[in-house]
């Protein structure tokens, strides 16, 4: 029965309104699209971290969720907006499940004819980069799914309850932005955030300034040189590192058994500084197909020293969890495998990235195909992206892509739990 209620529910949202609906003072406009994407995973069977009976990956995961956002404009002086996506999710392993994200959910009052209250959740999309950004502070921490496209990956993203004050002028921006902790609603460290934008002739340029749990600079820089090249630059400056580390905790067992329980900690470099940083540019052609290429340098990521200790700890739990040693269970070993999983954080533990893609919404007439690679440059491993879009139906998009990850079993894309990740995925907009 209570299945029942929870796909109901997420049938009524998906109720398709008027998409501009005007009344005497307000103006209403309504966007949505309804999703089926069903994943299935080629599980990696030989890497150290993730074998099969770690239960770390299901095999198959369908996902069935409505995107929807709802702009309520009065006046030109208030607007309301809410973006939410009511989402049912089962997989081979676990009974099915039913969350509603809030991306957006937030007023904007116009105090003068250019200032700005907002007040609610919103999801920032600040940064100017495609496959990072660095400087999106507010958004560091958020749940990522890596099974869409970049861009949609930013917009389909939990925003943060705030309060924010902004001043748009002709060629400049100002704005200033409280986001509190709430209890269980908003767990993090109290956060607030002072931005600077302004156009210097054919130059966008922001500067900001982060105080939460650590204090970050950030500046973006972006400009088109001709007709066909776009540029563009992120760098953050910040205090303490965001990694954790792999450890022997204690020696178990009889004296000198040479069997230790790990634990993850914290560094001690909480008082240094570290940069990352991204560089990159679109080239476009005349027939609209698009190459970007972007590098981006990760400093708070794991030196090969510091990756070749964390390797070596979990090359050591692998082979005791296939073959114990004499008076020991394999349950410790399993422990400490699960712990070395919750480090990865993949496609940020390095220090250098290269990303690649190249795409074009209408190569041929119904088809919007791209080609994505992101190569961790350090170990040489990488994670290959194809995707196709067929619109040929009217409001239906069917899409079809694949993640498959290569690199040898001490790399970073060599360690995760699949080998290939295919997706089919329906779309019904309205």
């Amino acid at each position: 029965m209570k299945k029942i209620v929870l796909i109901a529910i997420l049938v009524l949202t998906t109720f398709p309104f008027q998409a501009n609906a005007s009344m005497s003072d307000a103006t209403l406009e309504f966007q949505g699209v309804f999703v089926n994407q069903t994943t299935h995973n080629q599980l990696n069977g030989n890497t150290l971290l993730n074998q099969s009976n770690l239960g770390t990956l299901p095999e198959w995961e369908n996902k069935l969720y409505n995107d929807s956002s709802i702009n309520l404009t009065y006046k030109e002086w208030l607007k309301l907006m809410l973006k939410t996506r009511p989402t049912w999710t089962i997989n081979n392993e676990e009974r099915g499940s039913f969350r509603n994200f809030v991306d957006d959910a937030y007023m904007d009052i116009k105090i003068r004819d250019t200032s700005f209250l907002t007040i609610g959740r919103e999801n920032l999309q600040e940064g100017v980069g495609l496959i990072y950004n660095p400087t999106n502070f507010l958004s560091e921490g958020k749940a990522v799914d890596y099974s869409q496209r970049e861009e949609e990956r930013k917009k389909n993203r939990e925003g943060n309850y705030l309060l924010r004050f902004e001043s748009i002028k002709e060629k400049q921006t100002f704005s200033f932005l409280i986001a509190p902790k709430i209890g269980n609603l908003q767990e993090e460290y109290p956060r607030q955030q002072l931005r600077l934008y302004s156009l210097m002739g054919d130059t966008d340029a922001s500067l900001s300034y982060f105080h939460g749990k650590q204090e970050k600079l950030g500046l973006n820089l972006s400009g088109v040189v001709g007709n066909n090249i776009e540029l563009h630059t992120e760098i953050a400056l910040g205090k303490g590192s965001d990694r954790r580390f792999l450890r022997k905790k204690s020696e178990i067992g009889p004296p000198d058994s040479g069997i230790y329980e790990y634990e993850t900690y914290d560094p001690l470099d909480k008082e240094k500084t570290f940069l990352r940083a991204l560089m990159g540019g679109h080239y476009t052609w005349t027939n609209k197909t698009n190459l970007i290429i972007e590098y981006f340098f990760n400093q708070d990521g794991y030196s090969q020293s510091e990756w070749n200790e964390f390797i070596e700890m979990v090359k050591d739990a692998d082979s005791k969890l296939k073959n114990p040693p004499i008076g020991f269970t394999e349950g410790i070993f399993k422990e400490n495998l699960r712990l070395a999983n919750s480090l990865m954080t993949y496609r940020s533990l390095r220090k250098n990235y290269f990303f690649f893609r190249l795409s074009n919404p209408e190569i041929f007439d119904c088809y919007d195909s791209q080609l994505s690679v992101l190569l961790d440059v350090d170990d040489k491993s990488c994670v290959v992206m194809p995707s196709v879009d067929y619109n040929g139906v009217k409001n239906i998009v069917i899409r079809f892509g694949i993640n498959w990850f290569s690199g040898d079993s001490q790399s970073e894309f060599g360690l995760v739990p699949q080998n290939t990740e295919l997706q089919l995925e329906a779309r019904y907009f309205f």
